[in-house]
C-alpha cells in the first residue's frame, strides 16, 4: 500500500511539475486557467469579480497616470518655451531701447544743428544787407569755423567783397577752407 501512495504522490508530482513547465514557458495560461475555475466555484466568484473590478481600477488610474505625466512633460516643455521666447523678447526690448535712445540722441543733435544752421543762415543774411567793409570788421572777431560756414550760405559775389576787406591771413586761411568745404 505504501508503494502505491508513494506512486499516486509521484504521479500528482510529477503533473504539477509538468504543469509548472507548461505555465513557465508560455504554453498554457495558467492564471486564465485558474480564473475559469474559480469562476465556475460558486463561493470563490464573488470575490473573483471584486479582484477583476480593482484590478480594472488599477488600469484605469495607471493609464490616468501615464496621461497625466504626458502632460506634465508637454506643459514643461511649453513652460520651456515659453522662458525662450520671454528672454527672446526682452533682449529685443533692449535692443529696441537702445536703438530709440540713439534716434532721440540722433534727433536731438540734428535739431541743434539745424538750430545753428539757422543762426548761420540768419548771420549770412544779416552780413550780406551790411556793407563789405563792415561785415568784415565783425567777422574777423569771430570764431574761424563761424566765419567759414557764413561765409558757405552767403552769395559768391558777397562773400568774395568780405574777404577782400578781411586781413590777407585771414583771408588766406578762409579761403582754402572754402576751397576745401566746396570739394
Amino acid at each position: 500500500m505504501r508503494k502505491w501512495i508513494l506512486a499516486f504522490f509521484l504521479l500528482v508530482l510529477a503533473i504539477m511539475v509538468a504543469f509548472s513547465i507548461f505555465v513557465f514557458t508560455g504554453v498554457i495560461d495558467g492564471p486564465a486557467l485558474f480564473w475559469d475555475v474559480g469562476m465556475k466555484v460558486g463561493w470563490v466568484e464573488p470575490h473573483l469579480k471584486v479582484y477583476a473590478i480593482g484590478q480594472d481600477a488599477e488600469g484605469w488610474v495607471e493609464s490616468q497616470q501615464t496621461e497625466l505625466e504626458l502632460k506634465l512633460d508637454e506643459l514643461e516643455q511649453r513652460e520651456a518655451q515659453l522662458r525662450a521666447d520671454r528672454q527672446q523678447l526682452d533682449q529685443r526690448a533692449l535692443q529696441l531701447d537702445t536703438r530709440e535712445t540713439t534716434i532721440e540722441a540722433a534727433a536731438k543733435r540734428l535739431d541743434g544743428e539745424q538750430d545753428k544752421l539757422k543762426s548761420v543762415q540768419t548771420l549770412a543774411t544779416l552780413y550780406t544787407e551790411m556793407g563789405p567793409h563792415e561785415a568784415a570788421q565783425i567777422l574777423e572777431k569771430l570764431d574761424r569755423k563761424l566765419i567759414l560756414d557764413v561765409l558757405l550760405r552767403m552769395d559768391i559775389q558777397d562773400a568774395a567783397l568780405i574777404l577782400v576787406e578781411l586781413p590777407t591771413n585771414l583771408a588766406v586761411a578762409l579761403s582754402e577752407e572754402l576751397g576745401q568745404a566746396t570739394q
